[in-house]
C-alpha cells in the first residue's frame, strides 16, 4: 500500500498536535475550569442573541398576521385566534433552550467542583505567607483577598447545597448568602484594582531608577511583566460589573453583556492556559 500523500500527512500530523494539547488542557483542574466557563458565558451569550432575534420575528409576524386579518374582518370585529409560531421562529426557540441548558448544566458543575475550593486558598494563603511579596501593602491586599475568598467559598458552598436540598434552608436565606457570597468576590476584584495599581507605580519607579541600564534581557523581562499586568487588568475589568450584577437581586447588566463579559474572561485564560499545552 502506498503511503499516503504528503499534504495528508501534514493535515494529520497538525490534527494529532492538536489534539494533544486539547488532551493536555482537559488533564488539569484548571484548564477543565477555564474551558467550560467559556463555553458556558459563550452560550449565555449565544441565548441572548436568540432571544432578541426570536422577539423580533415574533413581532414582525404579529404584526404581518393583524394586518391581514383587518383587510377581512367587519367593522367592530375582533380575531381570537391561536397560531403556531412560524417554522423558522420554532427553530431558534429550539436552540435557545439547549442553549440556555447546556449552559446552567456547566454552571452546575463548576459551582459544584467549587465545593472544594477552601483547599486552594489554603495553598494560596500558605504560599503568600512562605514567599509572599516584598512590598508590605501589596502583602496586605493580598492577604484580605485571602480572606474575602474564604468567606466567598462558604457562602457559595452553603447556598449552592441550599438550592440543592442538601441544607434545609428557606428561600430568602438562600438567597442572601448567593448575594454575599457575590459581594465577597466583588470586594476581591477591588482589591485586585488596588494591587494591579501599586504593582504599576512600583514598576514606575524601578523602570525610573534604571532608566539607560537595561540589558536586552531586563527589557525582556519588563515586557513580560506589562504584558501580564495589562491581560490581569483587562480580566479585572470585565470581571468588576459581572460581580456587581451578582452582588444585587435586581442585577445591573443584561443577559447578552454577562455573557460577553465572561467570555472576555473565559478568553483570555483559555488563551494562557492554552500556551502551557505547548511547553509541558
Amino acid at each position: 500500500m502506498s503511503p499516503p500523500p504528503k499534504k495528508l500527512q501534514v493535515a494529520l500530523a497538525q490534527t494529532d498536535v492538536i489534539l494533544t494539547r486539547l488532551s493536555k488542557l482537559v488533564s488539569t483542574p484548571s484548564g477543565i475550569d477555564i474551558s467550560l466557563h467559556t463555553i458556558a458565558y459563550t452560550l449565555t451569550f449565544l441565548h441572548a442573541r436568540l432571544s432578541s432575534i426570536f422577539t423580533r420575528r415574533l413581532e414582525s409576524f404579529a404584526l404581518e398576521l393583524t394586518k391581514n386579518a383587518q383587510d377581512t374582518l367587519l367593522p367592530g370585529e375582533t380575531l381570537i385566534a391561536t397560531v403556531p409560531a412560524p417554522p423558522h421562529t420554532a427553530r431558534i426557540a429550539r436552540l435557545m433552550d439547549s442553549s440556555k441548558s447546556l449552559a446552567s448544566l456547566i454552571s452546575d458543575f463548576r459551582i459544584f467542583f467549587r465545593l472544594w475550593g477552601l483547599l486552594g486558598i489554603y495553598s494560596w494563603g500558605k504560599s503568600t505567607y512562605l514567599a509572599g511579596p516584598k512590598d508590605s501593602l501589596i502583602k496586605v491586599l493580598i492577604w484580605t483577598q485571602v480572606i474575602s475568598n474564604v468567606f466567598y467559598q462558604i457562602l457559595e458552598n452553603g447556598a449552592y447545597l441550599s438550592s440543592k436540598g442538601v441544607l434545609k434552608w428557606d428561600k430568602a436565606k438562600e438567597t442572601q448568602w448567593w448575594l454575599w457570597s457575590s459581594r465577597f468576590w466583588a470586594a476581591h476584584v477591588a482589591l485586585d484594582f488596588g494591587r494591579l495599581g501599586r504593582t504599576w507605580w512600583l514598576q514606575q519607579q524601578e523602570k525610573i531608577a534604571t532608566e539607560g541600564d537595561d540589558g536586552e534581557k531586563q527589557l525582556k523581562v519588563r515586557n513580560t511583566e506589562n504584558e501580564i499586568w495589562w491581560r490581569e487588568a483587562v480580566v479585572n475589568a470585565a470581571y468588576a460589573p459581572l460581580t456587581l450584577h451578582w452582588s444585587l437581586e435586581q442585577g445591573v447588566v443584561s443577559e447578552a453583556w454577562v455573557g460577553f463579559l465572561g467570555m472576555v474572561t473565559g478568553i483570555i485564560g483559555l488563551k494562557e492556559q492554552w500556551k502551557t499545552t505547548a511547553t509541558n
